[in-house]
């Protein structure tokens, strides 16, 4: 069996039962305070004390009542707001603010807590906070080894964000040390990860995450180098990515939706095929059909999404 997983499909379970390795996505919005909609499936093994049939009591971890990093699914999380601070467990940046277009930090993971803590440092996270709420960036895809992290040890992510290059930003980014990222605008991001401590099972999870900031010009959704368009008819557009047809996405405008949408931002939708889609809306177009190559990202029923206060039906075409 293959021990890799999407996280989740675009825009918090946007298009159900589509999730494949080669599916770009993310989690939906989650407030400061309250639980989030990521979904993180750790290697199932419980390290409880199978002797005893007992679980080991976690270390006591100074965990204010408001979060100001983004939620966890049910975990505690450790959320570090300056370069450091004295918590035994946390996540300490090496710097709080960076400019675009490149920009480079480092996040380093540091457990003093005299008790192991169990994690997979391909789980990173990186999300973005908007009006309020934090959207999950990437990974989209994550393999699932469980590794350790000694009392006394701490474990560095390196990571680089760069804009030159846009058509970077669907290559999925994954790695344990070296991560680099593109399509990030100005704004307030966190970078996290979750796991728990030996004598715990998995399900009392615990996440270090830390804020930092990057200065510098919104992100700008344009489609990627390799669109053509196809044609123009009326208020219908058509572009395709590839010399040949394989699978066919629709986009259409919505005035009034009959169910909820699921928000979504720039930095989101850069890294899935809705890119090219939405990019390719223009005044005077209420409709956009985009062929794609089949191993992309597909949609099983209909779904709705808002996109820089816009709502849309994105769908399969027969």
């Amino acid at each position: 069996m293959d021990r890799r997983r999407a996280l989740a499909c675009v825009g918090s379970a946007i298009f159900a039962g589509c999730l494949s390795e080669s599916t770009p996505g993310g989690s939906g919005p989650s407030s400061d305070t309250t639980n989030g909609t990521k979904t993180t499936t750790e290697t199932k093994t419980s390290i409880a004390n199978t002797a005893t049939g007992t679980e080991t009591p976690s270390p006591t971890l100074e965990i204010p009542s408001e979060n100001h990093c983004p939620a966890f699914g049910d975990s505690q999380v450790v959320c570090s707001v300056d370069a450091d601070d004295g918590t035994a467990l946390r996540m300490v940046p090496s710097k709080t603010s960076a400019s675009l277009p490149k920009a480079n930090l480092s996040f380093t993971l540091r457990n003093e807590t005299g008790v192991t803590f169990t994690t997979n440092y391909y789980d990173w996270s990186v999300w973005k906070r908007v009006d309020g709420e934090w959207f999950h960036i990437a990974p989209q895809v994550v393999p699932e080894p469980a590794m350790m992290l000694e009392s006394g040890g701490s474990h560095t992510w390196n990571l680089t964000v760069d804009n030159t290059d846009l058509d970077a930003a669907g290559v999925g980014a994954e790695g344990t040390e070296d991560v680099t990222l593109a399509g990030l605008g100005g704004g307030t991001y966190a970078f996290g990860i979750r796991g728990w401590f030996r004598g715990q099972s998995y399900e009392n999870g615990i996440a270090a995450a830390a804020r930092f900031e990057l200065s510098g010009d919104p992100l700008e959704l344009t489609p990627t180098s390799d669109l053509e368009v196809v044609s123009r008819n009326g208020d219908e557009k058509h572009v395709r990515v590839g010399d040949e047809k394989r699978r066919t996405m629709v986009a259409t405008r919505v005035e009034t939706p009959s169910t909820d949408a699921k928000r979504m931002i720039p930095e989101q939708v850069v890294r899935s095929p809705l890119r090219n889609l939405l990019a390719s809306f223009e005044p005077g177009i209420r409709r956009v059909t985009l062929d794609i190559d089949r191993t992309a990202i597909y949609v099983s029923d209909p779904q709705v999404i808002e996109y820089e206060g816009q709502v849309y039906r994105i769908e399969n075409s027969s």
